[in-house]
């Protein structure tokens, strides 16, 4: 059988100021559950709103319904670019990725894209 390759998205868009009001109501433990040691060398709301949306964006392209916040890491390249590493195998072969993180006022959003083979 030939396999197929195709494309899987997400998009996440995060309040940054609900997301705030979280961050300080929660706490120290909210962001260990959510983030890695090294995601959280920034803890500006506006930078992990856009880390967190970067994992939702993750988990909506692969139609993931569990949380898989450690198993979804956002980190940046020497480009400063954020990259998705992705600590669990999907169903389908992953042959590239892309992620992206912008922020605008209030809102934080990222969107996710995979290159995957055996998708259909």
């Amino acid at each position: 059988m030939d396999k197929i390759t195709g494309i899987v998205t997400g998009v996440d868009v995060v309040d940054v100021e609900r997301f705030k009001k979280i961050m300080e109501a929660s706490g120290r433990p909210f962001l260990e559950r959510i983030f890695f040691e090294a995601e959280l060398s920034d803890v500006q709301p506006e930078h992990l709103a856009g880390i967190f949306a970067a994992k939702e964006a993750v988990k909506k392209a692969f139609e993931i319904t569990e949380d898989i916040w450690h198993k979804v890491e956002i980190r940046k390249r020497p480009s400063r670019k954020p990259e998705a590493v992705l600590h669990f195998d999907p169903e389908m072969k992953v042959i590239s990725t892309d992620v992206s993180i912008s922020h605008d006022g209030n809102s934080a959003v990222a969107t996710f894209v995979a290159l995957v083979e055996n998708k259909f």
